[in-house]
This record gives C-alpha cells, sequence and structure tokens, in this order.
C-alpha cells in the first residue's frame, strides 16, 4: 500500500495529540534560544509513533564516540531555517527536523554533537541537490 494512504489510516488526531506538546514546547525554546541551531532534550511518549505505523525506522544520530547500543530516547531538534542562514527577521518561518538520539547532557558535549550534526544533514543535502542536478541533466540530455 502507499505510504500516502497508510498515512490516511494513522488517525490524524493521534499526530497532533501526540506532537502537539513538544512541537509548542520547542517552537517556545527556539523563540528564547533565537542563536540555537539544534535543542537536545529527552523525547516524548508517542513521539515517532507515526514511523513505527508506517513501518519506518525514524532518523537517528549518534554522535561520535557513543555506542550504538546506548538507548536512543532523546531527540535532537533541529532548526533547518536556521541552518540555512535565515533569520529571525526574515519571517520565513520555521521547518524543524526532530532526529531520535542519545542523552547528550553536557552543555559542551551538546555543542560538540551540534557541529557533527549540521555538518551530516548539510553533507547529505549537498549529496542529495547534486544528485538531482545530475538526474536533471541527465534527463535535460535524453529530451
Amino acid at each position: 500500500m502507499p505510504k500516502s494512504r497508510q498515512l490516511n489510516k494513522f488517525n490524524q488526531s493521534q499526530i497532533s495529540l501526540a506532537m502537539q506538546k513538544s512541537i509548542a514546547d520547542d517552537r517556545s525554546w527556539f523563540d528564547h534560544h533565537p542563536e540555537a541551531l539544534v535543542r537536545f532534550r529527552p523525547a516524548q511518549d508517542n513521539e515517532f509513533d507515526i514511523f513505527e505505523t508506517l513501518g519506518e525506522v525514524p532518523p537517528r544520530f549518534i554522535p561520535s564516540g557513543c555506542s550504538e547500543a546506548i538507548p536512543q530516547n532523546w531527540v535532537a531538534v533541529v532548526e533547518l531555517m536556521r541552518v540555512a542562514g535565515a533569520t529571525n527577521e526574515s519571517n520565513e518561518g520555521s521547518l524543524r527536523l526532530r532526529i531520535c538520539t542519545v542523552a547528550i547532557r553536557s552543555k559542551s558535549y551538546q555543542a560538540k554533537a551540534t557541529k557533527e550534526l549540521i555538518q551530516r544533514i548539510t553533507s547529505e543535502l549537498v549529496a542529495l541537490t547534486s544528485n538531482n542536478s545530475r538526474d536533471q541533466l541527465i534527463n535535460d540530455n535524453v529530451a
């Protein structure tokens, strides 16, 4: 069954109830931390249920030096618009990515993990952009 139909089968109210508090808390946190790119926090109940419902695995981030055996019961919330260089004054809105991770409590380790996570995300976005550009070039040459 296509994922869009699977998603429609998932009760939309469950999604909003499970995420509503987390989304509001994250919005407030980023409003109070205008320079922050990433927020590390404990995961909330049901936060990644939609992935399970769709038979998918949520995105994961294990910082260098951490074992994959460590419980991944925290979330790294990435403010992608800030990562892309948007400013609060630009009124471009927000786009946040939630990623399962290990508990990262110390501020110094959070700063190190933020740099590593941003590097991984930007590398993946650059790779996706290059692949899309290459695909577009191939399609243009075929047409």
